[in-house]
């Protein structure tokens, strides 16, 4: 037993160092109260909890140091709020340690925050569905911080029941309170900076029942009044009061509440032709004066009347042309301007003969009239001018009359403008446009107008008017992302407009995609000149900043406004990567890559040509020669392959591809034909003798290159062909000998004597016979 309480007590040490070695995480939030003036101390409520192995957390302390102060606090076992005082100059540098260990983690959060205000009376009520009484409130302000609401009740014993709440409302059940007995309660509200109480609300929980909302509303015209039916039982009609809201149905505003009134609620200046809603609410004058809930919306439009204002009315028209390249735009007239159903427009043209002529343009709904353009452009009408027209009027048509026809002035081209400064800035589905010109140039502007169109340019256009006093407009609207927009500035004058200047904007932009048509251009052999097209610029994303050019791994930064660069000190005879990429706001796109080859240096290149190309010529000189002869000459013919000449060309050495290794050397034999001294006294060769006469024509095998247009099967017929002919010529020719001498090898003779082959003449009987003697002086 001794033994076991032994073990026992050093099982509970080494949990107790274990604990004390262990590491926990603690969260500490404090809010210190910025209510309190600058300069005095500010109380100052942490909050903490432990995130990891709470049950350890009995073995240390939590301290909060500030400069100068050590503030222990209890052990952290879950939650703890502790207060304290402090500079507000010290707010930002509260720490903590638990019991000094670095090990441990503990993580201050400072934020400001404010003690709770009043919040408003309690408002209780027992709706339809239930006999539960349903208390809310409003609180008075934020105090930034967890602040806890709670509802007191008294009842008519004098009991007093509270209920807590992190929102703005409690329920008392039903069996928590008697009916119609009076119930006292209030609220108050706490957190770590301080508290508040509202006022007290005092009620008869019979008369906190809900009443219906209001039912039968109706209405009259000259002037717009609205009626409406309150069901309250056992109540004087006159101690009913009653809420109206109204708001006019084509504008997004706030509801305009007007009080105190019983069945009736008169609409005092309403506009013609406008679509009006309604909402009422009522009590039924208890002096609890519990509000019904709102009657669903009543909704009524008022009589039309004659349209007023003017139409907005604008023009495009093509650069530097006449009036007859334009299309006329309006946007379509506000019911508030129109004040009644828009039938149709008349457009008045003025010719240059001085007529006029009125066209009537009916006002469809449909999409698909000619004169309304595509998509998102529902608030516009197109009408296209036709030649000879110098003045445009517009104006809408309604049962009860015409607005005042507007004048279209036309931009005039070739006008001398100021300098101007013109900024557009696109961001989040707007448009800024800046712009600032000459005093004085303003001073004769009757407005600007800042136009606006998606390219490529599409039938939907738009434009806003900008007083002349004003530099600056933010246009918002359904704009696309990575789509380019061309703005444009105008000013109108009198009788006509002028343009100014314009600017590409976007909205969003985009990467930029692949650079087109990217193409490399040798200069020479270290230089080349890489080219590319332009991104068009509905397709480039957003605004071209510049390119990135590059050889390899080497880039360069080329303007937007270039579509070419010249690269020089290159290797001569090397492959080179050339890439090119495009860089917007948002990015790099991707780049375009093409491989070339630089070429070979000159020198290099003119020896080998010449090697190349002596002997080709040559052999193509003594090829033709031999050709011609054998199938054209009836007299002896000497083999032009035995020429000296062509023995000291060592073809292998300047030119080996000619022959194959399976031919290498090659073998030139030589054959000598003695003419017949009589050539009256023929006499025919035998066959024998025939076939020794070839024999020098078989011995002899060339692979002549392609280029010559032979292969060496091609050779091959042109010797058969040779053969061929040499037969004919000998058998009729009868003055030929049938006595030859003897052929003789080249390897044999050179290796007889080599050394004395050089002393020999160098020209043979070949040359003398067919070639050309050239004189040296």
């Amino acid at each position: 037993m001794a033994w076991q309480n032994v073990k026992l007590h050093l099982l509970m040490l080494l949990y107790m160092w274990i604990c004390c070695q262990a590491s926990f995480e603690v969260d500490v939030n404090c809010w210190w109260n910025q209510a309190h003036p600058v300069g005095h101390n500010v109380s100052v409520v942490c909050h903490t909890s432990a995130r990891e192995r709470a049950k350890s957390c009995d073995l240390f302390q939590l301290c909060v140091i500030t400069p100068g102060h050590l503030l222990p606090s209890a052990c952290v076992r879950t939650k703890e709020t502790f207060n304290f005082s402090i500079a507000v100059k010290h707010t930002g540098h509260i720490r903590c340690t638990c019991n000094g260990k670095t090990a441990d983690t503990c993580n201050v959060t400072v934020r400001e925050g404010y003690p709770p205000s009043s919040p408003s009376r309690p408002d209780c009520v027992i709706e339809d569905f239930d006999e539960d009484i349903h208390c809310s409130w409003t609180k008075s302000n934020e105090p930034m911080i967890p602040t806890i609401y709670t509802l007191h009740w008294k009842d008519c014993d004098g009991n007093i029941n509270s209920r807590e709440s992190d929102q703005e409302n409690v329920v008392i059940n039903r069996e928590e309170y008697m009916k119609s007995t009076y119930i006292t309660a209030w609220v108050t509200a706490k957190n770590g900076l301080g508290s508040a109480q509202s006022e007290e609300s005092i009620f008869n929980t019979g008369h906190i029942i809900r009443p219906d909302p209001p039912n039968n509303i109706t209405h009259t015209f000259m002037p717009l009044v609205i009626y409406w039916n309150m069901d309250c039982d056992s109540v004087d009609p006159l101690d009913k009061k009653c809420q109206v809201q109204y708001r006019a149905h084509d504008h997004m505003l706030d509801w305009i509440q007007e009080d105190d009134f019983q069945s009736t609620f008169p609409l005092e200046d309403s506009q013609p032709y406008t679509e009006y809603l309604f909402r009422v609410r009522c009590h039924c004058g208890y002096e609890e004066k519990v509000m019904s809930n709102w009657s669903s919306v009543f909704s009524v439009r008022t009589p039309p009347a004659a349209p007023v204002g003017q139409l907005d009315v604008w023009s495009d028209c093509a650069p530097y042309s006449d009036n007859s390249s334009c299309n006329i735009y309006w946007k379509e007239m506000p019911p508030s301007q129109a004040r009644g159903e828009i039938s149709n427009y008349i457009v008045t043209l003025k010719l240059k003969n001085g007529t006029e002529i009125k066209q009537v343009i009916r006002q469809r709904r449909d999409t698909g009239s000619q004169h309304r353009t595509e998509q998102n452009c529902s608030q516009l009408i197109r009408f296209p001018l036709k030649m000879g027209v110098v003045g445009v009027f517009v104006s809408a048509n309604t049962s009860l009359g015409t607005s005042v026809p507007t004048f279209m002035p036309f931009p005039v081209r070739g006008q001398t403008t100021p300098e101007v400064n013109l900024s557009v800035m696109g961001e989040k589905q707007t448009l800024r446009v800046s712009w600032s010109v000459h005093p004085q140039f303003s001073d004769s502007v009757l407005e600007y107008v800042v136009q606006y169109v998606s390219v490529p340019h599409r039938p939907c256009l738009s434009w806003v008017r900008v007083n002349r006093t004003q530099t600056s407009v933010t246009i918002t609207g359904d704009f696309r992302n990575y789509t380019a927009y061309n703005v444009s500035l105008y000013a109108v004058f009198n009788n006509h407009s002028t343009f100014l200047k314009s600017a590409i904007a976007y909205t969003l932009q985009g990467v930029p995609p692949k650079v087109p048509q990217f193409h490399v251009k040798i200069v020479s052999q270290s230089s080349v000149i890489l080219m590319w097209s332009p991104i068009p610029v509905h397709e480039s994303k957003g605004v071209i900043l510049h390119y990135l050019v590059g050889i390899n791994e080497t880039g360069y930064n080329v303007s937007s406004d270039r579509t070419s660069m010249h690269l020089s000190v290159l290797q001569p005879s090397r492959q080179y990567q050339a890439w090119v990429s495009a860089v917007s706001a948002a990015g790099e796109g991707m780049r375009s890559i093409t491989t070339f080859f630089t070429t070979v240096e000159n020198s290099y290149l003119s020896s080998v040509l010449m090697a190349v190309f002596i002997p080709l010529s040559f052999l193509i000189l003594v090829l033709a020669f031999k050709w011609v002869l054998l199938r054209y000459c009836s007299q002896k013919i000497p083999d032009p392959l035995n020429s000296k000449s062509f023995k000291h060309m060592n073809f292998q050495h300047a030119w080996p591809w000619l022959c194959s290794p399976s031919e290498t050397p090659l073998k030139i034999s030589e054959l000598e034909i003695v003419e017949n001294p009589h050539p009256n006294t023929p006499s025919s060769p035998s066959e024998t003798e025939l076939e020794k006469i070839l024999i020098d024509v078989e011995s002899q095998h060339f692979q002549v290159p392609d280029g010559l247009g032979r292969t060496n099967v091609g050779g091959e017929k042109w010797l058969e062909d040779s053969k061929e002919s040499n037969r004919r010529n000998i058998s009729k020719q009868d003055s030929w000998r049938k006595e030859y001498s003897e052929m003789v090898d080249t390897d044999e003779e050179e290796g007889a004597g080599g050394e004395e082959w050089w002393d020999q003449q160098l020209v043979s009987d070949y040359e003398r016979h067919f070639m050309p003697s050239v004189e040296v002086n």
